[in-house]
């Protein structure tokens, strides 16, 4: 099962002007996607300085200088800000997204030409969402307006990606665009900006037809050009000016299957050729900006970064990328050079025990350790996570483990979500669920959650907060993997109910359950479903018809003839068994004879 779809969003820059590189499945783990690291990656200078401002949304992690790096988180959490009140579309994520900045091109060079997957890219910033949350890239090495215009423009992505929704390549680059622009002095801020290079180009260049634009697709040449960047922005310029409220409300009709057409027409009244004449009058366009109503957000003070915690969290992200695993952990290895006692380093390759000896109070220390233990019950093979020989003993000391990162302060959402996996081992479920459901509550987007919760509501006969959970998660997903996973939850439930009932003799109950499994199931699945519904049936029969045989039994040994003889009739009229037949047969011909 794949997690969470991977997605990277960057930018690049050349000298003249602003060019992008779109969306791009980049090899996160659980997509399928391998990027090789050609030559090792360069450690960081040693003797440059790092810096770290934690701030409600963002881990910034700097090279840059310090005024210049609180100018970027300032107007990353105004900029989120603003747009979280201007559309729901907009969401930040619990977890904060790391934002590394580096004012040295050739050390960001390599990130960039590995999850691009070319060398000597000219990208300058990128995002990347993975299994550990979201990542951005920023090069602080050129001018600092185009390091602002780079850091607002990967921030739309990061907005936008919250959820399992993901608006048309053309509409999320647009925004992006429009966005990047916005003036955010003297606690004023103006979207919308014209941009110069773009209008240009589109007066140098014939616009792409708009059936192809909106066909248009990451990792295609098309998605590539300067022009489809262009034009993209003039589009949704044009669409933003004629009413923000009307623009959210066209994009939810589109992310729903509304073709453009019929939502710019049910939304705006406009036809695609209004739509045309609108991107050539953004690119002629010379107008100020769209005032949005925001203050200014206040940066927490920078602390200085250790050079082994710096060496750790780049090694931390290449362990999500498929291919750059023996990369991380040439980066953990140089963090343990450095300070043999590192914890997370310790941590991070597998020496967990000397981990928590070195970070008594590292929360994440603790959690990463609860979770290495819990194995497949967390993470994209929850859905088919059984327990074996050993497993109790492990998820116990799990447990304790995820409880003190919880009580150290590790991210509630997921310290509750493995201490509700830990009750997978357990008689008694009713502790997991209720961690589990706060760990819904807080992490709606972690699948693991959910199809733990939901195998345990199901154990648990609470069927209708299961199927509750079911049309919440489930139902209308998109992944189609998450599907299957839920159904397959279901049918092992199920399965094992309709053993228990079996082995408590109540057969038909089972054979009900088993012919209900079979109805939802595959063609696949249902033709062996139905053969074995039918064979309880079948062996439900025969012990009812055996039971009968028995009444009847009893009757002859009480001397109760006659009716004996009712009762044997009445079985041989239903019975289908050849040793019941036979014995029933027998035994009336024995009784008529007294």
């Amino acid at each position: 099962m794949k997690r969470l779809v991977p997605i990277l969003i960057l930018a690049a820059v050349t000298s003249a002007q602003d060019v992008y590189t779109p969306p791009v499945p980049i090899g996160i783990k659980g997509d399928g996607k391998v990027r090789r690291v050609k030559a090792p990656i360069q450690f960081p200078d040693a003797a440059t300085p790092w810096i770290r401002i934690r701030s409600e949304h963002y881990d910034v992690i700097s090279s840059a200088p310090e005024a210049e790096t609180r100018d970027i988180v300032g107007d990353l959490e105004t900029l989120a800000s603003v747009l979280t009140k201007t559309s729901s579309r907009f969401r930040t994520s619990r977890v904060p997204t790391t934002i590394l900045v580096f004012a040295n091109r050739k050390e960001s060079a390599p990130f960039f030409d590995l999850l691009i997957g070319r060398e000597n890219s000219t990208a300058t910033g990128l995002y990347v969402r993975h299994g550990g949350g979201g990542t951005m890239f920023v090069d602080a090495s050129r001018r600092r307006q185009r390091i602002e215009k780079t850091a607002l423009h990967e921030l739309v992505h990061d907005l936008l990606r919250q959820t399992e929704e993901v608006p048309p390549l053309w509409i999320e680059e647009g925004l992006a665009e429009f966005f990047s622009t916005a003036d955010l002095r003297n606690g004023r801020v103006t979207a919308g900006q014209p941009i110069r290079e773009h209008a240009a180009q589109l007066r140098r260049k014939p616009p792409i037809p708009l059936e192809e634009l909106f066909a248009i697709q990451a990792e295609t040449d098309a998605s590539l050009s300067a022009t489809f960047y262009a034009e993209s922005w003039a589009a949704v310029d044009w669409l933003m000016r004629l009413g923000s409220e009307k623009f959210f409300a066209f994009l939810h009709a589109v992310e729903g299957g509304m073709s453009i057409a019929d939502a710019l027409q049910t939304h705006y009244g406009k036809t695609l050729r209004d739509l045309e004449g609108g991107i050539r009058a953004s690119a002629s366009r010379l107008g100020a900006g769209i005032e949005l109503q925001g203050d200014r957000r206040e940066v927490p003070a920078a602390t200085p970064v250790p050079r082994p915690a710096l060496l750790y969290e780049l090694g931390r992200f290449l362990s999500h990328v498929s291919g750059a695993e023996e990369e991380a952990q040439r980066f953990y290895r140089e963090a343990l050079r450095v300070d043999p006692k590192h914890a997370k380093s310790l941590a991070a390759t597998g020496q967990f025990e000397a981990a928590i000896a070195a970070g008594l109070e590292d929360a994440d220390v603790h959690l990463s350790y609860a979770e290495t233990l819990l194995t497949s019950a967390l993470g994209p093979f929850a859905g088919i996570f059984e327990p074996v020989d050993g497993d109790a003993e492990k998820f116990r000391k799990a447990r304790a483990l995820a409880e003190r990162a919880l009580a150290l302060g590790a991210d509630e959402g997921s310290s509750r979500a493995a201490i509700g996996a830990t009750y997978l081992v357990e008689t008694d479920v009713a502790p997991g669920i209720a961690q589990l459901q706060r760990a819904y509550e807080l992490l709606p987007r972690r699948h693991d959650v959910s199809l733990n919760l939901y195998a345990m509501l199901l154990r648990t006969g609470q069927r209708a907060e299961a199927d509750k959970l079911h049309a919440d998660a489930f139902a209308n997903a998109r992944d189609q993997q998450l599907k299957f996973a839920a159904k397959n939850v279901l049918l092992q439930s199920e399965t094992n109910r309709a053993n228990a009932l079996a082995k408590e003799g109540k057969l038909d109950e089972a054979a009900a359950i088993v012919r209900t499994l079979a109805a939802n199931t595959d063609a696949l699945g249902r033709r062996e479903l139905e053969q074995q519904a039918a064979q309880l049936e079948s062996t439900a029969n025969v012990n009812r018809h055996i039971r009968m045989y028995n009444d009847a039994v009893a009757l002859a040994n009480t001397g109760q003839n006659r009716d004996a003889v009712k009762a044997l009739d009445a079985l041989l009229a239903v019975a289908t068994d050849p040793i019941v037949v036979r014995d029933a047969k027998k035994l009336r011909d024995e009784v008529r004879k007294r």
